[in-house]
């Protein structure tokens, strides 16, 4: 039997901490390592991986129907990671393949304690401290008064399996009043992470700083503009390690400038990756990092181990993937592994 040829796209992680991951896939499969600009256009990305079987993909580029219509052999797109917005799902699912992802528990405590340090971080003024030291600027001290966490209200946007875990951190950690919004969760699980149920509106106009962690959906989608940020505390900080797409960013930027935003710690950013030009990077109040939120040890071999084990279970096993993105595609007469 032919062996499955399996596409590496765009990951700068997966195999390359755990080589053991790689050799599992080895032992049947065949492996491409595809690398391509994150704004690559559709039939560009299908020249280069029409003939595979599986796709292990990062968060760029994109696959639009357009690639995916071409890739007549793919069965399973694996993603390596929460996130499928990189993906067109329903195309997948017209086609008949299947598009896995990581389950939210794998990088629960890696993104929000990475959150948290972000809220800290910005909230009392860290990387300028640093940076002040670095240019022998330590009288600079004085500027850089910030925020306790202690007794505040802070919002969460977002209360899944990693919301869910920031809102137990700040509220029995810190004392921190925490509400969120999550329409489709229930009551009671509010009430078992020590979370107000509130409104959009209503969290925006009561918190002290707020947590992204929620998906990146056409609900969610710019879902904090202009008038959000106008609603928000003086000094207020906002924190995403989620999608840079969730905020209107000239309203973003406007709002930092000239307030009321006190700061921003972001781990991601629309159009990523961006350099030390980008006018977000330059602001004195705001914190950019690479999308590090799900780069722990333990996070990162959960991942990794996640596709290899989508991978054998459609290519050796004859079975499906662990979590579909794209569960519709069951109902349909999707592809399998000759």
């Amino acid at each position: 039997m032919n062996k499955p040829l399996i596409a590496i796209v765009n990951s700068s992680t997966f195999g390359k901490h755990f080589a053991d991951h790689i050799k599992t896939l080895e032992a049947f499969a065949e492996l491409r390592h595809v690398t391509v600009p994150a704004d690559i256009g559709g039939d560009a990305l299908a020249e280069k991986i029409r003939d595979v079987d599986g796709i292990i993909a990062s968060v760029t580029p994109r696959f639009p129907k357009q690639t995916l219509e071409k890739c007549t052999q793919l069965i399973l797109l694996a993603r390596h990671g929460i996130g499928c917005d990189n993906v067109d799902l329903a195309a997948a699912t017209e086609l008949g393949i299947a598009v896995s992802r990581v389950k939210g528990v794998v990088e629960r405590e890696a993104v929000s304690e990475y959150a948290i340090a972000l809220l800290m971080a910005a909230s009392r003024q860290v990387p300028q401290g640093l940076l002040a030291v670095k240019n022998s600027n330590w009288a600079g001290r004085f500027r850089m008064v910030g925020m306790e966490l202690k007794g505040k209200t802070i919002g969460i946007i977002g209360l899944g399996n990693i919301g869910s875990r920031s809102a137990e951190i700040l509220s029995n950690g810190f004392n921190a009043r925490v509400i969120a919004v999550d329409p489709y969760i229930d009551k009671a699980r509010f009430k078992q992470f020590n979370a107000e149920e509130v409104s959009l509106e209503e969290l925006i106009r009561s918190s002290n700083a707020i947590l992204f962690h929620c998906p990146l959906t056409s609900e969610t989608s710019r879902i904090l503009g202009k008038a959000q940020f106008a609603a928000m505390q003086k000094g207020a900080v906002l924190v995403n390690t989620c999608r840079g797409e969730l905020v209107d960013e000239d309203a973003l930027y406007e709002a930092l400038q000239y307030g009321p935003l006190g700061a921003y710690g972001t781990d991601v950013v629309e159009g990523e990756p961006v350099d030390g030009d980008h006018r977000l990077v330059k602001l004195d109040n705001v914190i950019v990092t690479p999308h590090l939120g799900g780069y722990s040890w333990e996070s990162l071999h959960g991942m990794g181990q996640t596709c290899v084990d989508d991978m054998v279970a459609v290519f050796q096993q004859g079975g499906i993937a662990g979590e579909l993105a794209n569960p519709e595609v069951l109902q349909k007469d999707f592809r399998k592994w000759r």
